[in-house]
């Protein structure tokens, strides 16, 4: 009896066991040709797919999903598939080896999945289907893993392969220069620049073995007189030791003959200044946000135009390629930002933040209905939660929410479309929104074809989603710039037109590149914003800095010292009072420097003033041609008078 019961018991292991390994065929396999491809160029890719030991009948299949995406990511990935017209971009066919019929299925939420289903016949162990696409492959660099799975029938659930095939993305060659040194720079002291060499779609360019020269506005700065770049430079090199024997704004030029880069400028101080200006961005996307998930089927599952960006990337391009100061990922509170999600999120923002040279805070983006507007909840510190708009549904809801969880928060309204019934302004709030974006790309020329309007939130009045309109009603909140890029490139301008988005930056005045210190200059309002470059902006009224609040009984003297990336056209100086906005001095120095003081002898009520920089029109031809003048807003000062 005991032996009967054990072999019993024997078989019923062996059952289940072997049930078990008949739901994943680890010999599934797929394979691709080229492992390596230039980015942004026309290919043929074949992927090879070899059937496993369970084989696959009528109804079963394989699936792939190559990044394509919409709107301003369009030109970053890869060709949207399309079996309709052979020799037209994107096209894709299939084969097998078999008596199968393979037949193609496109889908998901951009097209780019690819579903080979088996019509009529079978595929046995060790028969294949080749996949065959044509088009042009993503611009931006990584290592790219396509997500395949496969099914036996069509009643059976989708199974992982068990090794995704890779194509290495390559860039192309360079066309691109930036040169970046500190804002401020006490005289005499040691300084980097960084110079960074990428390609037209602004991927670091890897390959370069170029030598470039350095001149300097500084005749008696010290400095390299060249260099060339080795292979362990990868396209980056950190020139160290630099010094500026001159006080004043200087900056130093970087030429390789083909390409050059001026430098940003550099307040140059006898002493070092008490706050500094840093550049960040905080507001860019990624798939992080949404796990990652295997493949895009709706809109809802995944980042609408980034689901194969990951977290990590972005960060390690803003703080290695573009040179940010900070910087934060900002995913969206849509299904998939569950506690996991969001738990990563914050220990991937964590791992990157790294006192006195780059700060991440703690952000998702609050997407409410357009009447309550698009808004950044940031934390200083970890361990916070998502309150999301589908629970929170109106910002009341969100302030109460933040008010009981009792630690500190801002929130950052983010504006978006220029529509009548604008509600993001309604319920006022400054306990929270102590700063707002007024700049990103829904100002810029891609989503708004075909030219950039730097100012569309800027101005009106009574344009219900203008910051004139903002402070006029007695909000009194700063601004920033920042990108919302959903490309895992924050902090990218466009520098070509080939990259069809501007960056968008915050700029804040801080002690130092710490989270306190850059969390003191948020919630005072000492912040900036510029169309995405490193325009040098300084704004005071008798003394008070920018975001500031204080009273007088004497005409103010403004202040302001603008340091431009190129010439600058006008800098002025915006006044509001009962009488509504008026522009009280506007410069037009015809130089890269301005410098002056205007004393508001007309000051007789409660004001406040701002400064608009806007630099020469630079046209770049692409699909279309297009103007960017870049501009920078400072925040406004509230001047109250007397009684």
């Amino acid at each position: 009896m005991f032996f009967r019961k054990l072999a019993l018991l024997l078989f019923l292991v062996s059952t289940i066991t072997n049930a078990g390994a008949s739901s994943t065929d680890n010999e599934m396999k797929m394979t691709v040709t080229p492992t390596q491809a230039i980015g942004g160029t026309y290919q043929h890719v074949r992927f090879e797919f070899t059937v496993g030991k369970s084989g696959i009948a009528v109804g079963g299949g394989v699936r792939l999903e190559l990044p394509v995406a919409y709107l301003e990511t369009g030109p970053y990935f890869w060709d949207k598939p399309q079996t309709d017209t052979p020799g037209v971009r994107g096209y894709v066919k299939a084969t097998s080896t078999g008596d199968a019929d393979i037949q193609i299925k496109l889908y998901g939420a951009n097209g780019g999945i690819i579903g080979c289903n088996v019509e009529r016949g079978s595929l046995k162990s060790g028969e294949k289907i080749f996949i065959d696409y044509f088009g042009i492959v993503q611009s931006f660099t990584w290592k790219l893993a396509i997500r395949v799975e496969w099914r036996k029938t069509e009643q059976d659930p989708w199974e992982a392969v068990a090794d995704f095939p890779e194509i290495k993305i390559l860039s192309q060659k360079a066309a691109i220069l930036l040169a970046v040194a500190p804002a401020e720079v006490k005289r005499d002291a040691d300084f980097d620049l960084a110079v960074v060499i990428m390609d037209k779609f602004g991927n670091r360019a890897e390959g370069y073995r170029g030598t470039v020269s350095l001149t300097s506005t500084d005749k008696d700065a010290e400095y390299p007189q060249s260099y060339t770049f080795t292979p362990q430079d990868s396209g980056i090199h950190v020139f160290r030791g630099i010094k500026y024997k001159n006080s004043g704004f200087q900056r130093i030029t970087v030429s390789d003959g083909d390409l050059e880069a001026h430098g940003n400028y550099s307040a140059v101080w006898e002493s070092t200044p008490k706050f500094k200006r840093y550049f960040g961005d905080t507001h860019f996307h990624t798939g992080t946000g949404t796990g990652n998930e295997t493949f895009t089927l709706t809109a809802a599952c995944g980042d609408h135009r980034g689901h194969f960006i990951t977290a990590q990337g972005a960060y390690a391009y803003a703080r290695d390629v573009m040179r940010l100061d900070f910087a934060s990922a900002s995913e969206h509170d849509g299904p998939l930002m569950t506690e996991k999600v969001w738990e990563q999120c914050q220990a991937i923002t964590d791992s990157f933040n790294a006192p006195g040279k780059f700060t991440t805070f703690f952000v998702y983006e609050w997407t409410a209905v357009p009447r309550e507007g698009h808004h950044l909840v940031v934390y200083k510190d970890r361990g916070n939660k998502v309150f999301d708009r589908r629970e929170y549904s109106t910002k009341p809801d969100l302030w109460k929410a933040l008010d009981q969880q009792g630690n500190p928060a801002l929130v950052i309204p983010h504006d978006m479309w220029a529509q009548p019934d604008h509600g993001i302004w309604e319920n006022m709030n400054n306990k929270y929104r102590r700063i707002g974006e007024i700049y990103s790309l829904w100002n810029n020329r891609f989503l708004l074809q075909p030219a950039d309007e730097p100012q569309r939130f800027e101005l009106g009045i009574n344009n219900r989603w203008s910051y004139q309109y903002a402070w006029h009603q007695g909000h009194k909140i700063g601004v920033i710039g920042s990108s919302d890029n959903h490309t895992g490139r924050p902090g990218l301008n466009n520098f070509t037109a080939e990259i069809q988005h501007a960056s968008g930056l915050a700029v804040v005045l801080a002690k130092g590149n710490t989270r306190e210190d850059i969390w003191d200059a948020f919630q005072n309002r000492r912040t900036y914003a510029t169309t995405g470059t490193r325009i040098l902006l300084d704004f005071s009224s008798d003394g008070h800095l920018m975001g500031d609040e204080y009273t007088s009984s004497q005409p103010p003297v403004l202040s302001v010292k603008v340091a431009g990336t190129n010439k600058i056209v006008t800098v002025e100086i915006v006044k509001h009072d009962s009488k509504g906005y008026q522009t009280i001095s506007t410069k037009r120095p015809d130089s890269d420097i301005c410098v002056f003081t205007h004393t508001d002898k007309d000051f007789s009520e409660d004001s406040f003033y701002y400064v608009r920089v806007s630099q020469v029109d630079e046209f770049k031809r692409g699909n279309w041609a297009y103007p960017i003048n870049e501009m920078a807003w400072s925040s406004p000062i509230w001047v109250n008078i007397s009684k």
